[in-house]
């Protein structure tokens, strides 16, 4: 059974070749690689014309660069594998991680199977693990029970499982029938979970594995970690966005509830980036804009609406600094890692 691997490449000449060279070291041989070159301005498209040209199983599709949902995008185009798994240009695999996932979608007859992950850097060294349970959700259950986990953690506890599409493998066949695509992070900013709210509506089942397989470089220069100046606004876009699309799907409020606490990790993150560039701009503007977030009608609102006294403690005190307008505070207390 073919299986597809789609790789978007933009100005990773660093750490594209174990990449590669850890799809080619796959225990599981009937593959096809797609890596779409996003318009590299380093020496990445050379890198692909080069395992193109030296592997049958790799193909290169070079483009201008409109960023990672438009060029996984670009791959369907391309791919002609019954299933589909994502690996992004600056993680790496174990050579056995494509081999579980699809021996166990197989054995379950489900549409999709998601692994862990482990978070390494440079050195190979591993600083986190995420692994998930073995759990089955048959028909109804991906989209009504398995997506809302995806989407955050319930009000009372732990339970989510993450939203990112690499790691997991789908079967293609929803994806074409419903012709099924990624938006742009550029306007939406997780657009994995966009994808992955689409492929549930469809899906037969899903599950998830006691497994991690997939090797997640902890990069401190990536779009989740460097400074962004409309994160806040481009944070609370989403959130309206997806509060409309799940709603319109008939979802509950145990699902809205979950896509509140997803929305307090993005203001947390807003917050956060404040405290870390103040070489780049006035203190002053950094409670500013902090400022700015508290006063947020919709931030006002989600947090006015929730109910914080299932969190934990710093959980609560973080959002009662908001609720409160305690610009100086949430400013320090972020700084010193307290919140």
């Amino acid at each position: 059974m073919l299986i597809s691997v789609i790789v978007p490449v933009y100005n990773v000449e660093r750490y594209l070749r174990q990449c590669l060279d850890s799809l080619i070291n796959q225990t599981y041989n009937e593959l096809e690689v797609i890596m779409v070159d996003d318009g590299s301005k380093d020496s990445s498209g050379k890198i692909c014309d080069e395992y193109s040209e030296k592997y049958d199983s790799f193909k290169v599709v070079h483009k201008e660069n409109a960023g990672l949902g438009m060029a996984r995008n670009t791959g369907f185009e391309h791919i002609k594998g019954e299933y589909v798994t994502f690996v992004d240009s600056d993680d790496y695999l174990e050579p056995d991680c494509i081999a579980t996932l699809y021996n166990e979608l197989r054995n379950k007859d489900v549409d999709m199977c998601k692994g862990g992950f482990k978070r390494v850097i440079d050195s190979g060294k591993i600083v986190s693990n995420r692994i998930y349970d073995n759990e089955l959700f048959q028909g109804e259950k991906a989209k009504k029970e398995m997506l809302p986990r995806m989407i955050g953690s319930s009000s009372t506890k732990h339970d989510s499982i993450e939203m990112c599409v690499w790691g997991a493998l789908y079967n293609t066949k929803p994806i074409f029938e419903h012709n099924l695509r990624f938006p742009s992070e550029r306007e939406l900013i997780s657009e994995d979970l966009v994808f992955n709210i689409d492929y549930m509506q469809y899906a037969n089942g899903a599950c998830t594995i006691d497994k991690a397989g997939y090797n997640y470089r902890v990069n401190l220069g990536s779009l989740s970690t460097s400074y962004r100046k409309d994160r806040f606004e481009a944070s609370k876009y989403f959130y309206l966005e997806m509060h409309k699309k799940l709603m319109d799907l008939g979802y509950d409020n145990d699902t809205e509830l979950r896509l509140k606490r997803m929305f307090f990790i993005y203001i947390k993150m807003s917050i956060k980036q404040e405290n870390g560039h103040l070489k780049d701009m006035p203190f002053k503007t950094n409670l500013s804009n902090i400022g700015k977030i508290c006063r947020d009608e919709t931030v006002c609102d989600v947090i006015g609406h929730y109910p914080t006294n299932f969190l934990g403690f710093k959980q609560r005190l973080f959002l009662t600094l908001i609720d409160k307008k305690m610009v100086l505070c949430l400013f320090l207390f972020s700084f010193l890692k307290i919140i």
